[in-house]
C-alpha cells in the first residue's frame, strides 16, 4: 500500500510548474496542420456587417456577402465554385483565345476549371466563345480568371446584365430585300428596321428546342404508380441578326414568319424555307460574320448553362374506372440558352 502510494505521488507533476505558461503554449499550437494565423491587420472587415474576416476567404464568414476583390490575397484565396441559383445572374468565364494551346497550359487550366482535360479541350476546338465555367460570385470569378492568366489561360469574364437572356431579340415577322438593305418588320408592332448590307452584321444560326414530358400515374396507398409517360420534341430553326448598333438584335424563327419575300422559291416546308432565307442573308451580307456552331458547341458548354426546366403543377382527376389519376408536366426549353450564346458572340466581334 505504501508502495502504490509512493509511485502515485512520484508521478505527479511537482508543484512548482508554471500552470500558465502550458495553457499560453497550448494557444499557440496550430489546430490543423494548415492552419494560417493572420495578424489583425489582414484581416478585411465585410462591406456588408462590418466583420472582420481572414485574407483566404472570398465571401463573409458570418452573413455570405462577397468581399471585395481588391483587400484579397489571391495567392492563399480560397475559390468558391458554388452556381447562382436558376432566378440569379451569374459570371462566365470565357476563352475566346488562340486554339492549339499546350498540353501543361490545359492542364493546368482543366484543373482550376474543375473539368476533364479532354473535355476543355474540345471546348476550345469549337472556335468560338463558350462559357467554360458559371459562378455565383464576380470575386470568385475575379480570382479564377487571375489563376488562370497567371497558368497562360487568359479567359473573359461575362455576366448575366451583360447577356440579358430574359430579354430575347426583337421578333421578325418578315422581310424585304431592298437595293440596298434589308428591311426587317417588327412582329408585334410592324415598325420596319432597315440595315445595310455593307454593315458587319453578325448572324447567329441555331435551334429552338422545347421537349416536354407528361407522366400519368395512379394514387393507390399514398403512392404514385406510373401507368403512362408521354413525350413530346419541338425544333424550331432560328436566326438572330445583330446590326452594329444593336446589342439586343432581331430573331427569325421558322415559325409564325412570313417568307412570300423568296417568291416564287417559297415551298410548302417552313425548314426548306428556312435554308433559303439563310441562304439569301448570306449572299448578301458580304462583310456579315456568319456562326454555326451552336449545334456542335451547345453539347459541350450544356453542363455550364443548362437549359431551362419548368415542372408545371400537377393535376389530379378521377379515373374513368374509378381512382385517382395524377399528371405531371416537365418542359426543357433551350430559348434563354440559345440567346445567352447567341449574345455572347454580339460581344466578341
Amino acid at each position: 500500500m505504501r508502495a502504490n502510494i509512493g509511485r502515485i505521488m512520484a508521478d505527479s507533476p511537482p508543484e512548482n510548474v508554471n500552470f500558465d505558461s502550458k495553457m499560453e503554449a497550448l494557444r499557440e499550437i496550430a489546430l490543423t496542420a494548415d492552419e494560417h494565423r493572420f495578424s489583425p491587420d489582414e484581416m478585411i472587415a465585410c462591406r456588408a456587417c462590418s466583420r472582420s474576416n481572414p485574407p483566404d476567404r472570398t465571401s463573409c464568414l458570418y452573413c455570405g456577402v462577397a468581399l471585395e476583390a481588391a483587400s484579397l490575397r489571391p495567392d492563399i484565396a480560397k475559390m468558391n465554385y458554388q452556381r447562382p441559383e436558376t432566378w440569379q445572374d451569374g459570371f462566365s468565364l470565357v476563352y475566346a483565345g488562340k486554339t492549339g494551346l499546350e498540353s501543361g497550359i490545359l492542364e493546368n487550366a482543366a484543373d482550376l476549371l474543375r473539368v476533364e482535360h479532354d473535355a476543355l479541350e474540345r471546348m476550345i476546338a469549337v472556335g468560338v466563345p463558350i462559357p467554360l465555367i458559371y459562378l455565383k460570385s464576380l470575386t470568385d470569378a475575379g480570382l479564377l480568371g487571375s489563376r488562370l492568366s497567371d497558368a497562360g489561360f487568359d479567359c473573359a469574364i461575362v455576366g448575366d446584365d451583360l447577356l440579358q437572356p430574359k430579354v430575347p431579340p426583337t421578333r421578325v415577322r418578315t422581310v424585304q430585300f431592298d437595293s440596298d438593305a434589308i428591311l426587317l418588320e417588327d412582329f408585334n408592332t410592324s415598325s420596319v428596321t432597315p440595315v445595310k448590307y455593307d454593315e458587319r452584321v453578325l448572324l447567329v444560326t441555331g435551334s429552338l428546342v422545347k421537349t416536354s414530358t407528361e407522366v400519368t400515374g395512379k394514387v393507390s396507398k399514398r403512392a404514385v404508380k406510373t401507368m403512362e409517360e408521354t413525350f413530346a420534341i419541338s425544333d424550331e430553326a432560328v436566326v438572330d441578326i445583330y446590326p452594329v448598333s444593336d446589342v439586343y438584335g432581331f430573331r427569325i424563327r421558322s415559325s409564325g414568319f412570313d417568307f412570300s419575300c423568296l417568291g416564287e422559291r417559297m415551298q410548302r416546308f417552313a425548314t426548306v424555307n428556312m435554308a433559303a432565307l439563310i441562304g439569301d442573308l448570306r449572299s448578301r451580307f458580304t462583310s456579315g460574320v456568319f456562326i454555326d456552331s451552336f449545334p456542335t458547341a451547345s453539347p459541350l458548354f450544356g453542363p455550364v448553362w443548362p437549359v431551362e426546366e419548368i415542372k408545371q403543377a400537377s393535376s389530379v382527376s378521377r379515373g374513368p374506372l374509378g381512382g385517382i389519376r395524377k399528371q405531371n408536366l416537365t418542359v426543357l426549353d433551350n430559348t434563354s440558352q440559345f440567346t445567352k450564346f447567341s449574345r455572347l458572340q454580339r460581344h466578341f466581334i
